[in-house]
C-alpha cells in the first residue's frame, strides 16, 4: 500500500514538530520543510535551542528538507517532486510581540510564503489538502467571554492583522481555483520544547531560577491555554478530514484561565514564586475562551488536558532540559 504524503512547512517548530509526530504515528510519509531560523534575540547567557531535538525520537522516520518558503523556485521544485497529499503550512514568524518590531519579516513569512504555496498549488495536477495556520489574534478584543469562528474579526495588533490577511488570501484561492484549503486558529499553546519563550515558559523558567516573575496587568487577563499535543491533534484532524474545503476552526482547550490562576498552579510546583504585577501591554487584546463546538462536531476534536494536568510535567521537563 502506497503511503500518503504530508509536507509540513515549519515542521521543526514547536507545534510543527508535534504535528509531524502525529502523522508519523498514523503511517504517513512525512516531509519537513524548515529554515531552522531562531526568532529570539541572541543572548550570550542562554544556550541556543537545537531545533532538531524536537525531531530526535522519530528522525529516522521523516524526510528533512532545509529550505525557505520565500524561495519560490526551490519550493516549487520540491513540492512538484514530492507531490504531497497534504500540506500543513506552519512556517511563519511565530510571536505577536516580535511582529511589532520585525513587521517586514512578519509580512513576508506569513503572506508572501502563503501566496507562494497557493500559486504552486493552483498548478498541481493532483488533489492536495492545505491547512493554513492562522491565529486567535485575528479576533482582536473578544466581545464576550468566548468567540466562535463567525464572530467579528478586528485585530488589535500587526500579527493578528497579517494572519487575517492570510486567511483572506487563502479564501480567494479557494474560490477562484477550487484549492482545498482549510484554516486553523490556535491559541496560547504551551509545552515542552517551546523555543520562542511564550508566557508559560517565561513564568516557569524565571521561577526555577529564583527570578522575579512579572505579570502583565492585575492577573485577570484570560487565555485559553492549550497543550501542544492537543493543538497538534486538532490540526491533524483538520488536515485529514475530507469535504471541509474553506472551513475555519478554533483549536483550543475551550476553557480560558486567568494569569493569576496560572501563577497559582505554577506555584504549586515551584515554592516561593516571586511575582509582581505591572501594566498590561497596549497591543494585547482582551481575550477569553475559544468556542470549539465546531471542531468537536465536525472533526471529533476532544481536548482533555487542563493546566492542572500538564503544568507539573512541563516544570519537570524544563528542570531536566533547559534550566
Amino acid at each position: 500500500m502506497i503511503k500518503k504524503k504530508v509536507f509540513i512547512t515549519g515542521g521543526a517548530g514547536f507545534i510543527g514538530s508535534r504535528i509531524a509526530k502525529r502523522f508519523v504515528d498514523e503511517g504517513y510519509e512525512v516531509f519537513i520543510f524548515d529554515t531552522f531560523k531562531h526568532y529570539m534575540l541572541p543572548n550570550p547567557h542562554e544556550t541556543p535551542h537545537n531545533l532538531l531535538i524536537r525531531l530526535r525520537d522519530f528522525f529516522d522516520q521523516i524526510h528533512l528538507v532545509q529550505g525557505d518558503t520565500l524561495n519560490k523556485d526551490y519550493l516549487r521544485r520540491t513540492l512538484n517532486r514530492i507531490k504531497p497529499d497534504i500540506i500543513v503550512h506552519m512556517a511563519a514568524l511565530p510571536l505577536a510581540a516580535v511582529a511589532i518590531e520585525q513587521t517586514e519579516d512578519c509580512f513576508e513569512s506569513i503572506l508572501n510564503s502563503t501566496v507562494n504555496i497557493m500559486e504552486i498549488m493552483r498548478d498541481f495536477d493532483h488533489h492536495c489538502q492545505l491547512v493554513y495556520a492562522s491565529s486567535s489574534m485575528i479576533y482582536g478584543n473578544f466581545e464576550g467571554e468566548s468567540v466562535v469562528e463567525t464572530d467579528n474579526k478586528d485585530p488589535k495588533d500587526i500579527y493578528g492583522s497579517i494572519k487575517l490577511a492570510g486567511e483572506i488570501i487563502v479564501r480567494g484561492y479557494v474560490k477562484r481555483y477550487e484549492i482545498d484549503a482549510r484554516i486553523v486558529r490556535p491559541t496560547a499553546v504551551y509545552g515542552p520544547y517551546d523555543g520562542n519563550q511564550r508566557v508559560m515558559y517565561k513564568f516557569i523558567t524565571k521561577g526555577l531560577r529564583g527570578e522575579k516573575v512579572t505579570i502583565d496587568g492585575d492577573g485577570s487577563f484570560m487565555l485559553d491555554f492549550t497543550y501542544v499535543d492537543e493543538t497538534a491533534e486538532g490540526i491533524y484532524l483538520i488536515a485529514t478530514k475530507p469535504d471541509i474545503k474553506g472551513e475555519a476552526f478554533n483549536v483550543a482547550r475551550g476553557h480560558a484561565r486567568s494569569l493569576r490562576e496560572l501563577v497559582d498552579i505554577v506555584g504549586e510546583h515551584i515554592p516561593n514564586l516571586n511575582v509582581e504585577y505591572g501594566p498590561p501591554p497596549a497591543h494585547v487584546p482582551k481575550r477569553g475562551t475559544l468556542d470549539i463546538t465546531k471542531a468537536k462536531e465536525l472533526l471529533g476534536f476532544e481536548p482533555q488536558y487542563d493546566l492542572e494536568d500538564k503544568v507539573g510535567d512541563y516544570v519537570e521537563h524544563l528542570k531536566q532540559n533547559e534550566i
